[in-house]
């Protein structure tokens, strides 16, 4: 899959609504003056179905080219949307300095600021060893978002692969009212399991 237009940063734009608007005259007049500002250089429309799936499969393609790949970084990274372009650079800076031979990929969704930056072991770095700087891979981006007063987490959630992380960052004041609130809305522990909380950690 080949991307439609040459540029460092693309983005995918797709509109829908209800009858009675002109989608086709509001994005046609929204890139125009884009351009005019020199804030994009090229754009491609879909003109059929057929091309509009074109356009998610290159999207698409990139979470299925990472999983037949391997073991790799994910990450979930938010930040304010005008600390994206900050994020990414600092990120990129980290990996190829702390972590040569690693290649970053970075995509997501721009409008809320929430930015899956993977990280791709070289081909030739044993799994094991690939997990294991892999997590320090991972600590370190964490850090970047955290500084940029955003989250490890977004639209995933903290779940269990992000548990332990989320909770070494809180105080223990915030923990035992993390900890409460729990209880409060799931006082048997029915809800997500093992999910956000250390299963064997103490709130004294």
């Amino acid at each position: 899959m080949t991307a439609p237009v040459a540029a460092p940063v693309q983005v995918l734009i797709e509109l829908s609504s209800g009858p009675g608007v002109d989608l086709d005259g509001l994005l046609t007049g929204f890139l125009a003056y884009a351009m005019e500002e020199g804030l994009v250089s090229d754009a491609v429309l879909a003109t059929s179905s057929a091309q509009t799936k074109s356009f998610w499969a290159i999207r698409e393609g990139l979470v299925e080219g990472q999983a037949k790949r391997g073991y790799h970084v994910r990450t979930d990274l938010s930040v304010r949307i005008s600390d994206i372009p900050a994020l990414i650079e600092r990120a990129r800076r980290f990996v190829a300095l702390d972590h040569p031979g690693w290649i970053p990929l970075t995509y997501g969704h721009a409008g809320d600021g929430n930015i899956h930056f993977n990280v791709l072991p070289p081909l030739d770095l044993g799994t094991t060893e690939a997990r294991a700087r892999g997590a320090e891979v991972a600590a370190g981006l964490y850090d970047i978002a955290v500084n940029l007063g955003g989250s490890i987490s977004a639209e995933h959630g903290i779940g269990r692969s992000r548990r332990r992380e989320f909770w070494d960052a809180l105080s223990p004041t915030h923990r035992r009212m993390v900890a409460a609130l729990k209880a409060a809305l799931d006082p048997k522990g029915m809800m997500n399991p093992g999910c956000l909380l250390p299963s064997t950690e103490t709130f004294s």
